[in-house]
């Protein structure tokens, strides 16, 4: 399609040649082929959803939902530049070739060629590539990772495992989505915006229109001149402020310190405070003793020296409280929600171990209580032996 345009664009008045109108017939075979190929996945798809949900009637599976995103499917990979009249050789092309520039009139802002507003459309054809991509996933392709998705009610589709990859590999994934937004987005405006002599702008031009628009920076030495061209401006801001957004949180996640890198902040910033807690509190003693000390010597209290020993005195206390909230304040920063659930499984372990300890002491009880009574009944016995023993000795 690309190159059908750029054969167009490159002509005298975007008349359509030989080699454009050859690669429409191209074009045109190759959506039939994709449509026959997309009509063929949903009907595989249908079945196995049959299937797998036990329907005997796969018309069952049909849904107005699902037709409605067939449909959709098919309108978008089917719109693409179709052939027209096969073009002959003129020989008045070259009659209007010498007039004069003033003659000249620019394009009007509704102006829009007809193979670039059936064109344009087809770039939302990409997303057959992140079909592709999903389908050779390890993630969609492994039975096990599926099964643990359904078990927890998990679906392994397009969105989940956008948020995979993003979470595996953010830089890679902003990379290859900002150069295919940069190179569509600048051929797309290349194909809108035209000059001051009826021309397209430059592939050079549009990429600079298309970075100072993505960044919202928005010099002005180059505008869009049609209402497609601004249609696609806009687009393209839109995308900018997003991937900004984007950029930020995972620029924000990379900076973000990670558990042992913590751990190891906080151990060295707690022995800086440790020293200064030492330090104060040998300040406090020291200006205590200087204050008693000048007490003792009967120094009148209104005295620059006793006020300068007072005041360092109540400033090295003030220190020392603030040193300990610091040490307060990086315990609770140092423990995470990892800390919390590690702390919560060794506690239930520890509560599942004393209460099989406690049923273990209860049934100890249980027996040494029978043995108790076994015990007493036995020397209640022997005491009612020994007395009739001693009663038939006295008779």
């Amino acid at each position: 399609m690309i190159i059908e345009n750029e054969l167009t664009f490159s002509h005298i008045n975007n008349h359509e040649t030989i080699a454009s109108w050859s690669i429409k017939i191209v074009i045109s075979l190759s959506t039939l082929i994709l449509i026959g190929f997309i009509i063929e996945y949903h009907r595989l798809d249908i079945s196995l959803y049959a299937i797998n949900n036990s329907i005997e009637d796969f018309r069952v599976a049909i849904t107005y939902e699902r037709i409605f995103f067939v449909l959709a499917e098919i309108i978008i990979c089917a719109v693409h530049p179709m052939p027209r009249a096969f073009p002959g050789h003129s020989n008045t092309l070259s009659v209007d070739t010498s007039s004069d520039d003033s003659t000249i009139t620019s394009h009007p802002l509704s102006y829009a060629s007809v193979d670039v507003a059936l064109g344009l459309p087809m770039f939302l054809r990409l997303y057959l590539v992140w079909r592709f991509i999903m389908f050779h996933s390890h993630l969609f392709r492994d039975t096990s990772s599926r099964s643990v998705g359904y078990l927890n009610r998990v679906s392994i589709d397009y969105f989940f495992l956008i948020k995979t990859y993003l979470e595996q590999w953010p830089i890679v994934c902003l990379t290859v989505f900002c150069i295919i937004v940069f190179l569509v987005g600048s051929w797309s405006l290349r194909a809108c915006s035209y000059s001051s002599t009826n021309e397209h702008l430059t592939m050079q031009n549009t990429m600079w229109l298309f970075v100072i628009t993505f960044t919202t920076v928005g010099y002005g030495d180059f505008t869009p001149s049609t209402y497609c061209g601004r249609t696609i401006a806009a687009m393209i801001a839109l995308v900018g402020v997003l991937s900004t957004a984007l950029l930020i949180s995972v620029l924000a996640q990379k900076l973000v310190m990670n558990r042992w890198e913590k751990y190891v902040n906080n151990f060295v910033l707690n022995v800086e405070l440790s020293k200064e807690r030492k330090l104060h509190a040998a300040n406090v003693i020291k200006y205590a003793f200087k204050v008693w000390g000048m007490k003792k010597r009967n120094i009148p209290k209104s005295s620059i020296r006793y006020f300068q020993a007072q005041r360092r005195l109540f400033q090295s206390i003030h220190s020392l409280h603030q040193v300990k909230q610091q040490q307060g304040q990086l315990v609770d920063n140092c423990v995470d929600q990892i800390d919390l659930i590690a702390a919560q499984r060794h506690t239930g372990t520890q509560t599942c171990e004393i209460t099989e300890e406690l049923k273990m002491m209860k049934l100890n009880m249980l027996r040494m209580e029978r043995k108790l009574v076994t015990i007493n009944v036995n020397i209640n016995n022997a005491i009612n032996n020994m007395q009739e023993t001693l009663n038939t000795l006295l008779n």
